[in-house]
């Protein structure tokens, strides 16, 4: 009688086995080291960013990120390329939602169980930015006195912009076929919409300083007053889970 029940709470076990499909990681990670790739390449204001994610629970995360620039990052025509100097700050704040269990195959019910979070989500996010350009400064001289420009030396300007997005995106793992595991290489993609306000502060030697435009797309640097406009976010990371 007691073999009976021991062979059939084998049998209940190994059937309960089959049916778990969840696939666990090798080691857990809590931390998501992240690099912005298109921040570098196809930004207006090019900067060098990363971020790091933290899983603070099941479903939630929080994400601190942080970039700088130069004048000559971008390997593009960029307008602050015009100043005779230029450097750009950005860091970015984000609590994350995500959906459920990052499915791999729904059909089969196939999931993975980690300690760094995958799948769908949604997140807010706020913004800071600052850019810091340097330009020669003319003022124009009264006809009688000198048709020429007189030369006062440079001027500073530094436009500052705060800004929150609503967003959504996916992060997802690579698959190692010959070790049959997910690697902790990640990538996460999120599109999103939001507003930003923006201030220009100049500082001149002239009282009508004659500065470049800078107008890229949806800023300028010679205006003096706030600006609200609407922002747009997309973007991809490539992360390392640690």
């Amino acid at each position: 009688m007691k073999l009976l029940y021991l062979i059939g709470l084998l049998v209940i076990t190994s059937a309960a086995a089959a049916q778990d499909s969840t696939i666990a990681l090798r080691k857990p990670a809590r931390v998501v080291i992240k690099f912005a790739p298109l921040s570098l390449l196809f930004d207006q204001d090019a900067t060098l960013q990363g971020a790091l994610e933290f899983r603070t629970g099941i479903r939630t995360a929080v994400q601190a990120e942080f970039g700088y620039g130069w004048r000559t990052l971008s390997p593009f025509d960029s307008d602050l390329k015009d100043f005779v100097d230029a450097e750009v700050w950005r860091g970015r704040a984000e609590v994350r939602f995500y959906t459920n269990r990052y499915r791999t195959n729904r059909r089969q019910g196939i999931a993975i169980r980690s300690d760094f979070p995958l799948g769908n989500y949604w997140a807010i996010d706020g913004l800071f930015k600052q850019i810091n350009v340097v330009d020669r400064d003319y003022a124009y001289q009264p006809v009688f006195d000198s048709a020429a420009p007189r030369y006062h030396g440079l001027a500073r300007t530094s436009r500052y912009a705060l800004g929150s997005h609503l967003k959504i995106g996916r992060q997802f793992a690579f698959y190692d076929p010959h070790n049959r595991l997910f690697s902790r290489t990640l990538i996460d993609i999120y599109i999103g919409a939001g507003v930003r306000w923006a201030i220009n502060d100049r500082r001149s030697a002239s009282q009508n300083p004659s500065l470049t435009c800078g107008c890229g797309i949806g800023r300028s640097f010679t205006a003096t007053d706030g600006q609200w406009t609407p922002s747009l976010a997309a973007g991809l990371k490539v992360g390392f889970a640690r």
